[in-house]
């Protein structure tokens, strides 16, 4: 064997190695939010994608002996490494939205007796009208923003799914109204069942009210980058901030192999 072939094949080696561990960890959260009750494509697929990266790392040396299987590992090899180069494009946009969010967020506020910009709070699952711990994150964000920006309206926005007591946004403004919050800067729209639906309705609502062009949307990390754009495309003048993870870092893989397969979507149709 030359040396070359033996460097390359420590490489891979290597590779195989850093691949089983990466995917092992990411296994585990996808089981663990299963059991949490969580089932979404983000864990579902996740699961399926991570089991099989794994089996084929382990088993490639013994696949590759024989002609069929080595040109199969091969080429599922190969479609991997894409897959993988992909998925690291659309976190890289992901981020970029995260990281750009703080900073743009707090121009969009100017001290004034008037309203000045609309925060958008988007809506999550609720559980018997009391919202998750999620939706409370986002809530509990929204309610220190608007506190912090006297100048400022809200819509919160989520409709009636199928699981749920009632609409979500009604839901969060109890929340919100419980912590404190002025009644007459709430507004809800409670139609919606996704993303585009919430950006849609909420600039109707925004129309309809007449109130500021301008929006502040606050959703999780994960999720502003795709939001944003949403509300750009809408004709919005749109900027982000997010609620931090907290005590729901472990189920954050399930969650943004969704938003990867969910921007994805978006850009395709």
């Amino acid at each position: 064997m030359t040396e070359n072939k033996k460097a390359s094949t420590a490489i891979f080696a290597v590779l195989r190695i850093f691949a089983v561990c990466i995917c092992s960890l990411l296994t585990a959260s996808f089981i663990f939010t299963m059991f949490c009750g969580i089932f979404n494509p983000g864990n579902i697929l996740g699961t399926i994608i991570c089991v099989f990266v794994i089996l084929l790392s382990v088993c490639y040396p013994k696949l590759r002996r024989n002609k069929v299987p080595r040109i199969l590992a091969k080429t599922s090899a190969a479609l991997i490494m894409c897959f993988a180069v992909y998925c690291a494009v659309i976190s890289g946009l992901m981020i970029s939205g995260m990281l750009n969010a703080p900073a743009y967020a707090v121009t969009a506020s100017t001290a004034g007796t008037a309203p000045t910009h609309t925060v958008i709070v988007l809506g999550c699952k609720t559980i018997n009208g009391v919202p998750s711990p999620m939706l409370e994150l986002r809530l509990n964000k929204a309610i220190g923003y608007l506190n912090a920006h006297g100048d400022a309206v809200c819509i919160l926005s989520g409709g009636h799914g199928s699981n749920e007591t009632e609409p979500e946004a009604v839901s969060m403004k109890r929340y919100m109204l419980d912590c404190g919050i002025d009644g007459n800067i709430l507004y809800t729209e409670e139609r919606s069942a996704d993303t585009a639906e919430n950006i849609a309705f909420s600039r109707d609502l925004i129309e309809e009210k007449g109130l500021p062009a301008d929006v502040v949307i606050i959703s999780e990390s994960y999720h502003v980058y795709r939001a944003q754009r949403q509300a750009r495309l809408a004709g919005l003048n749109a900027y982000a901030v997010y609620a931090e993870p907290g005590a729901l870092f472990p189920t954050l893989p399930t969650y943004w192999f969704r938003e990867i397969m969910a921007v994805t979507r978006d850009l395709l149709f």
